[in-house]
């Protein structure tokens, strides 16, 4: 079976080549390869056919019977590396904390801890509402995920 880390050891080169950055990759037990990566710019058909040919010129089908699947890290899913967040500075997320509380915001930055602009009621107002800055460190983000808003 092909470990997670020989996959990624092959894939970050060529994923880096491409613009983008590596998120994840999910081996299961029936050997089906899955490879996450994104690019700042948007992730191409084109860019996960050629990082799936170049991971495929690394290993042999016929020693190690595998399905391929290269593909962005979606919009649904929640962040996985520190990329991410850059990517989507200016974007509103729901971040859950450790302690289970929620927050909703639009990413100001990413560095040593998140920085959030969130929109909260104004104390004794239902109508006025306020800008508040928050900021989250690292170790206290249990997941985080890009809001989608169709407006």
């Amino acid at each position: 079976m092909i470990s997670k880390e020989e996959i990624k050891k092959v894939a970050e080169p060529k994923i880096k080549e491409q613009g983008g950055f590596f998120v994840d990759v999910k081996v299961n037990t029936a050997n089906v390869i899955t490879v996450f990566f994104d690019r700042i710019e948007g992730v191409q058909v084109e860019h996960c056919l050629l990082i799936s040919k170049y991971i495929e010129e690394h290993f042999d089908r016929e020693v190690e019977d595998y399905e391929l699947t290269v593909c962005s890290a979606g919009l649904d899913n929640p962040f996985m590396v520190d990329e991410q967040y850059q990517k989507y500075i200016g974007k509103e997320v729901g971040v859950l904390l450790t302690n289970g509380k929620r927050k909703t915001g639009i990413i100001l930055s990413y560095d040593e801890s998140l920085l959030l602009e969130i929109v909260k009621k104004k104390k004794g107002n239902r109508k006025d509402y306020i800008l508040e800055e928050v900021s989250i460190p690292k170790e206290e983000i249990k997941e985080t995920k890009l809001k989608i808003n169709f407006k």
